[in-house]
């Protein structure tokens, strides 16, 4: 099924620094929320999810950007690990935004030093990894299994990092190994268009664009490998990549 989730269509195309900053801006100021009640002991999930899902709607309205969304029936039940590619910062509430259920993400483990807008994501439960340390990050990554026993799903960004071209790198398994562990399904998940909107290392951002999500049909884990997983879901993304629904949803 497809349906248009956030709609800017007819939006003008516009090159701007200032939206982006004001991104930002927003950014902090949701930040100190969840870090404020955080501090006092009163941060509750659905605080959480209300402070993210107003984000969503200010980062869409600054971006005038359209959101569709393709699969998200795949989506229902759960929890899910979601593999997905990663281009962009606008990835984030894309997928948050696109996601039917409760979700808890994977973020490098520099982004805990931002000020305020670390201790935020931390105190959301935000699963923190050091792509520079393989074994560190595996044990950080039990974080994430606390998440999913939780009934939380978690989005993992399978090749660890943004791509810079759109193009599907190598995969890490940290992910891999958290679904196979707790025998959680597998959700392939694509993002396009993203880079159009705001490209990697870049302040500038083009409005006026459509950006798409896309889930496919989950992969089971139980009594399955990390290699045997690994071609299977890498066949599933970029089956995601060159899909297109001919029904208007």
């Amino acid at each position: 099924m497809r349906e248009v989730r956030v709609d800017h269509r007819g939006a003008a195309v516009e090159t701007t620094t200032w939206r982006t900053l004001l991104v930002f801006a927003h950014t902090f100021t949701a930040s100190s929320r969840v870090a404020g009640r955080a501090a006092i002991g009163r941060l509750k999930p659905q605080h959480v999810d209300r402070v993210l899902e107003r984000w969503c709607d200010h980062v869409f309205r600054l971006s005038k950007a359209t959101l569709v969304v393709e699969g998200a029936e795949h989506g229902q039940g759960g929890p899910f690990v979601l593999l997905s590619n990663h281009q962009s910062l606008l990835d984030v509430p894309s997928v948050i935004t696109a996601f039917p259920g409760r979700l808890s993400f994977v973020a490098k483990q520099e982004l805990r030093k931002v000020p305020m807008f670390g201790r935020a994501m931390e105190a959301a439960g935000i699963v923190f990894v050091d792509r520079s340390d393989r074994q560190k990050a595996i044990g950080q990554l039990a974080a994430a299994r606390e998440r999913l026993a939780e009934g939380s799903s978690v989005w993992i960004a399978a090749e660890g990092t943004r791509s810079k071209d759109g193009s599907l790198g190598p995969f890490k398994k940290g992910g891999f190994h958290v679904a196979v562990a707790l025998g959680v399904p597998i959700l392939p998940t694509w993002v396009e268009g993203t880079l159009r909107v705001i490209p990697p290392g870049s302040l500038q951002s083009v409005t006026g664009q459509t950006v798409t999500v896309r889930f496919g049909p989950p992969i089971a884990t139980a009594g399955r490998t990390v290699d045997d997983l690994l071609p299977e879901v890498r066949t599933a993304l970029l089956a995601l990549a060159t899909a297109r629904e001919a029904a208007a949803g």
